[in-house]
């Protein structure tokens, strides 16, 4: 009786060890999974975006391609394509009006954090990262946790969810200085080192 008593015990002193340590753990390699993304040579994706204020939700649907040397293309809501070059300029073309104007990178400070390769950028200069794993329905991610610098209280920490299996992001929650969510950011259809022809980023 006692020895059923003490595998009893022993028992759910182990699942309740297993559930906590997969709750929220760290990763098995971190590396893997970021320089897989540091590496990519392009990719696609659609991506959803919604934008939280005390009024209302903005949402952007868009389509993202990046080409490593040919910088990054944003087509949102079919009406505004958005070329980022690596001159810090974007140039924009506005179906609807028709019309077509040059902004500086300075000036957007929401729509570059949506690039993958923007965030990864982050990971060189950020001392204070912290990865976690989670799971959430049935699937694997590693969650990486950084700090945004600058000025904006509205946009202070990103987080990424990569799917360990396939090693491509899913989502990105933006949250600001109180921790309050601001930015939901879905990936869907990320195709990463695609064929991609360099005219596709070309000013318009």
């Amino acid at each position: 009786m006692k020895k059923k008593l003490l595998l009893i015990i022993s028992f759910l002193l182990i699942l309740s060890f297993m559930l906590l340590t997969s709750c929220d753990k760290k990763p098995k390699d971190t590396n893997d999974i970021t320089n897989f993304l540091k590496n990519m040579e392009s990719y696609t994706t659609n991506m959803n975006m919604d934008i939280i204020n005390t009024k209302q939700t903005i949402n952007y649907k868009a389509k993202q391609s990046y080409l490593r040397g040919g910088g990054y293309k944003l087509e949102l809501n079919k009406n505004r394509v958005f070329i980022y070059k690596n001159d810090d300029k974007i140039y924009i073309s506005d179906k609807n009006n028709k019309t077509k104007y040059v902004q500086s990178k300075e000036f957007d400070e929401v729509l570059k954090l949506s690039f993958i390769g923007e965030y990864i950028g982050l990971l060189y200069t950020n001392e204070e990262i912290k990865y976690v794993t989670k799971n959430i329905n049935d699937i694997e991610y590693t969650v990486i946790d950084l700090l945004i610098p600058g000025s904006n209280r509205n946009i202070n920490k990103a987080l990424l969810y990569v799917n360990n299996k396939k090693m491509i992001p899913d989502k990105m929650v933006i949250y600001d200085i109180d921790g309050k969510e601001k930015i939901n950011i879905t990936y869907t259809n990320f195709l990463p080192n695609v064929k991609i022809e360099p005219s596709v980023f070309l000013v318009p």
